[in-house]
């Protein structure tokens, strides 16, 4: 048959049967180890996109401090001098 590599651990290994989609891993315990590893990873991701989601919120209630022109301006901008 065909020689195929494990996605999860890379050790190769002969497809038993040519019917059907080839298989990605050699075993139920790296089907098992990857699956472990997606929960994981979906889990970190979930984390992530909450924390960013917080630190958006938060400026968007308190935007940055730079960028903005000082109350005693007026909003008008002072003529830069060059010397």
């Amino acid at each position: 048959m065909t020689t195929l590599y494990c996605a999860c651990c890379g050790r190769p290994f002969v497809r038993t049967s040519a019917r059907g989609p080839a298989p990605i891993y050699c075993s139920q315990d790296c089907r098992l180890q990857m699956a472990i590893r997606r929960r994981a990873w979906s889990d970190r991701v979930s984390r992530d996109r909450t924390a960013t989601r917080q630190t958006v919120e938060r400026h968007e209630v308190e935007p940055a401090p730079f960028g903005r022109l000082p109350a005693a301006a007026g909003g008008q901008r002072t003529a830069a001098t060059w010397r």
